[in-house]
């Protein structure tokens, strides 16, 4: 094994410990505050303030949400800015980082107290449906967040500008054409700013679809390497993998929420509260939630493995360079630090993309086969 590869690695591992550190941190807290009684008396004051059960909710997630925040901002700091500067990977300020955070923070208080509302309203409104309403609402939010994410959010954190380099928006064209693609820009996104990872995208729904290139996959990558790796993104376009994964997402999100329903039921009269649409019971929800996630999360990656084996597939059937797929499958791991062979039990569980090793393995096969 390569030092690099030892490396990626060891980091691999502390990310993986880090999740199991942030899971169980999330658990606790939930668990505090649902015990100690300060989930009720934060109910309580947000009622005193006004009788309105919107501004209750409002009230209550902002507050949430900004406590929240501040007790794991070590924990962020320690995984997004230490480590990442340990290992060598950004580029970023102390004070970019803290910029990025707080803007963090302002979207993720706009999204949750949406949500919140969203499903508290169902459940003052529509009794045991609650979950199937609130489910089916908070799936097409998702489909929201996915066209406005290239135009509205990614802006806020990454510089994007048109690419000037003809030559390859042309190639790129020509390879969305191929597909059937209607492309509205080819973008190259300022990433060097903040990190020496690569990455690149095919985001967005309707008009708000275009190819997103980092500077760093510019800076470090030829013209048929990233030709190959966009030919694998337009590859999830042509096989409407977008629609499928929301798909998927909308069975497991509705599922998630039947079986929390149940719980929820459990844990409000266990603590209780009037009923499920006491906002004091919030934390009995955000648990059932968090363990319904956390046993979806193995299928969604499979799926999504799946998926993205195909578009490898098709990437190197459109492009027919599988010694450009190979070299790109390494650099990436190189760049990225990423561990091209992850214990098989690890990508089960919290990977969405087969490892890079077994990637290239099937751009070799492909290879021998033509």
């Amino acid at each position: 094994m390569s030092d690099q590869q030892a490396r990626a690695k060891r980091y691999e591992a502390i990310h993986n410990s880090l999740f199991v550190v942030e899971t169980v941190l999330s658990v606790v807290l939930l668990l505090a505050f649902l015990f100690s009684s300060g989930s009720e008396l934060l109910a309580n004051a947000c009622r005193s303030i006004s009788a309105n059960p919107w501004v209750n909710v409002a009230l209550y997630g902002a507050v949430v949400v900004i406590a929240t925040k501040l007790i794991s901002l070590p924990l962020n700091w320690f995984t997004d800015f230490y480590l990442e500067h340990r290992y060598g990977l950004s580029n970023e300020s102390l004070g970019g980082w803290a910029w990025d955070e707080l803007k963090s923070l302002g979207l993720n208080l706009v999204l949750s107290v949406v949500a919140l509302e969203v499903i508290y309203f169902f459940l003052r409104r529509t009794g045991d449906d609650w979950w199937l309403w609130a489910g089916g609402a908070l799936i097409l939010l998702g489909i929201l967040m996915s066209a406005v994410f290239p135009v509205v959010i990614l802006p806020l954190f990454y510089k994007l500008e048109p690419l000037d380099n003809e030559a390859l928006k042309q190639k790129l064209v020509a390879l969305a054409q191929r597909v059937g693609a209607k492309v509205l820009g080819i973008y190259r996104m300022t990433m060097s700013a903040k990190t020496k990872k690569a990455n690149a995208a095919f985001a967005g729904l309707g008009a708000t679809k275009r190819i997103i290139l980092g500077d760093t996959l510019l800076a470090g990558f030829s013209e048929d390497e990233i030709e190959v790796v966009m030919a694998h993104e337009m590859a999830h376009f042509k096989h409407g993998d977008l629609w499928k994964l929301l798909a998927v997402n909308a069975v497991t999100i509705l599922g998630g929420f039947w079986i929390c329903d149940w719980g929820f039921g459990v844990g409000v009269s266990r603590f209780g509260f009037a009923d499920r649409a006491d906002i004091g019971a919030f934390p009995v929800l955000a648990l059932c939630l968090m363990f319904a996630t956390l046993a979806g999360l193995p299928v969604q990656n499979a799926f999504s493995r799946w998926r993205e084996r195909k578009a490898d597939r098709l990437a190197l059937d459109l492009t027919r360079n599988p010694a450009g797929f190979a070299r790109a499958m390494r650099k990436l791991a190189e760049q990225n630090l990423a561990d091209l062979a992850p214990h098989p039990v690890i990508e089960f569980l919290l990977h969405d993309h087969p490892s890079l090793e077994s990637r290239i393995t099937l751009a070799q096969e492909w290879q021998r086969k033509s």
